[in-house]
């Protein structure tokens, strides 16, 4: 999702028009790709109602994933379990060839579509067309054969590993650096091998749920649309930009408070949705928003917000949303942020342990 490593094509503008030309190209592959995110959401709305036919059984608890068949058809997991494979072998031979081809001119130059781009784009959207024939046809997707914390476990390896490679530019708290383990060649470490990481966790987690119309799935297919565009669009400068990036971290708060408001309605779940949008907004406040060069005030101004929504939650009603203190004294807002700073610095621990260990300590630091 964050940054690729900073390589480009071969091929490079030779004139100031070349470049604007090859950056527009970009930019319209973006809003396209946007446009086509919005669209094939509200078609997966649209067709949901003729998947009526497949049988679900009532919910049995956090470890349950309602959206996978009774009993599972092995043929059924054959097919999907090779789509997935095909997806993913495909797009990680697109990146294994962008990696070999694309490393000898620095993408800041140039703002154009290479070839990989292409073919990313290509791959993604047949498989994001073949998944919802898949769906309609024998609807299981790779939940029925393997537990719901795994593909909940990709997206959260994701924003982990993007803490790391935004560490440089923006700092882990308040645009404050942990330079130990969080170091610049730690982070540059994780800039140049995530491609493949990222790739596996988005489209594992495409292909673990069926396209089915639940405004959960719904939002969560939207978000993997936008982080396919993020992949597609790598070795441009639409893929490093930092508002971008942001808003792509970000949206997960949006998915999050979707999940946990339908849970809590329609399946009787616990009141869980202030506790994972307070947890991911507070990431934005104290840890994304710091990418940005904004004035301090700006900075002053979103966390007061942030405290007066936090206040809000649990002042009783009428003047507020009437959350039990309990949750408060608990610090259910820091869970999600203390799960995520505290795998980021372990990693990055265990990463700078394994640099160490096997590069010369004569290495540049500089992640390029």
């Amino acid at each position: 999702m964050s940054v690729q490593e900073e390589r480009m094509p071969t091929t490079e503008p030779t004139s100031q028009s070349d470049n604007e030309s090859h950056s527009q190209r970009a930019y319209y592959a973006w809003i396209g790709a946007i446009l086509f995110a919005i669209g094939f959401t509200v078609l997966i709305s649209g067709l949901s109602p003729s998947l009526g036919r497949f049988p679900h059984l009532p919910d049995q608890g956090p470890e349950w994933y309602y959206w996978k068949l009774p009993t599972g058809i092995p043929l059924d997991q054959v097919i999907v379990w090779t789509f997935y494979l095909v997806h993913q072998f495909a797009l990680w031979g697109a990146i294994y060839w962008a990696q070999k081809n694309l490393k000898d001119v620095i993408v800041r130059r140039n703002s154009g579509l290479t070839r990989y781009n292409y073919a990313a784009f290509s791959i993604n959207t047949i498989f994001i067309a073949l998944h919802l024939v898949q769906t309609h046809i024998w609807y299981d997707g790779l939940a029925q054969t393997v537990p719901i914390w795994t593909s909940q476990g990709s997206v959260i390896v994701m924003l982990v590993f993007i803490l790391i490679i935004e560490h440089p530019r923006r700092g882990l708290f308040l645009g404050r650096k942990i330079n130990r383990p969080i170091s610049a060649q730690v982070s540059g470490f994780f800039r140049r091998n995530h491609s493949y990481v990222f790739s596996w966790a988005v489209v594992y987690t495409f292909w673990f749920h069926p396209m089915d119309g639940d405004a959960q799935l719904l939002s969560g297919f939207f978000y993997m649309f936008l982080l396919f565009t993020q992949i597609n669009l790598a070795y441009t400068k639409i893929h490093l930009d930092r508002r971008w990036i942001i808003s792509l971290e970000s949206f997960v708060a949006v998915h999050a408070l979707v999940v946990a408001y339908f849970n809590t309605v329609v399946h009787g779940s616990p009141d869980m949705w202030p506790m994972f949008l307070s947890g991911f907004v507070f990431m934005f406040v104290f840890t994304y928003i710091y990418a940005l060069d904004v004035k301090r005030e700006v900075y002053a101004a979103v966390t007061i917000l942030y405290i007066l929504f936090i206040t809000w939650i649990y002042l009783p009603a009428p003047f507020g949303y009437g959350r039990s203190l309990l949750n408060l004294f608990r610090l259910e807002m820091l869970w999600i942020p203390i799960i995520l700073y505290g795998l980021a610095i372990v990693i990055a621990g265990a990463t700078s342990l394994y640099i160490k260990r096997v590069k010369p300590s004569t290495q540049p630091e500089n992640g390029n």
